[in-house]
């Protein structure tokens, strides 16, 4: 004996032949016409209840909220991923600290320029920068509880960064400070245009996320003093040239 077909239930707008127990098209989403179904529809082997059950949760706007939810979670979740990742990851302006070994040394060279009555200049390079910051600064502690390793400088195009290299465990774990210098009448100004811990950057406008450079800069008075005694400051990639003015009479 040939089984029933079952019955379907076909869309109005898109013809789409539908499971029985739809109340929206499978095929285009509009809303179906139940009435339509023979009242012989519902399975003699499933109750009523049963039936609506299933339906609803077919149907129930709640499991959309789920996926949503899970949706967001997901999201929060490879945010939080990428920004681990970034932080760990090194900056892409760390010199190699192997060129620091033909530095030149430019301790006296920067007293020297400081102490003199008339103008000058002197052009350092990018290893002579690191060079001088890894002997001038020790154990500059950015992230407490971190070992220091070192402290370097990277020169970009009008920019000048400040980066300092600790260890955890082992690990490298970079923290920097870029800098724009500009000359203003007779005057040199710097600018912070970027923060970063590791490459995850960082709102430089937030305050006191940088307090430990500040402290670096305020052990470094030599260096302040060459720095305001400049007339301009020129940065070109992998070198800086800082012209002074007279010395005050």
């Amino acid at each position: 004996m040939a089984s029933t077909p079952t019955p379907t239930l076909k869309c109005a707008q898109c013809g789409y032949e539908n499971e029985p127990e739809r109340v929206y098209c499978h095929n285009c989403g509009t809303k179906l016409d139940r009435s339509l179904l023979p009242k012989e529809t519902v399975s003699r082997k499933e109750s009523l209840k049963a039936t609506r059950r299933r339906v609803k949760k077919m149907t129930n706007p709640g499991s959309g909220l789920a996926e949503i939810k899970t949706g967001i979670s997901v999201l929060i979740w490879a945010a939080l991923l990428a920004a681990v990742y970034l932080l760990l990851s090194a900056p892409a302006k760390v010199p190699s600290p192997e060129k620091e070994a033909e530095a030149t040394l430019i301790n006296v060279l920067i007293s020297d320029t400081v102490d003199a009555r008339q103008a000058t200049s002197l052009t350092v390079t990018e290893a002579d920068v690191s060079q001088h910051l890894r002997s001038r600064i020790k154990g500059a502690s950015v992230i407490p509880g971190m070992a220091f390793k070192r402290a370097y400088g990277a020169l970009g195009e009008g920019t000048i960064t400040i980066g300092i290299q600790q260890e955890l465990f082992g690990y490298p774990i970079y923290s920097t400070v870029e800098y724009r210098l500009t000359n203003e009448g007779g005057a040199v100004r710097a600018e912070k245009i970027g923060q970063y811990f590791g490459r995850l950057g960082i709102d430089p406008r937030i305050p006191k996320l940088d307090a430990p450079f500040a402290k670096i800069w305020a052990s470094l008075k030599t260096e302040q003093q060459l720095y305001q005694r400049a007339q301009s400051i020129a940065i070109a990639k992998g070198k800086m040239t800082v012209a002074t003015k007279p010395a005050a009479p």
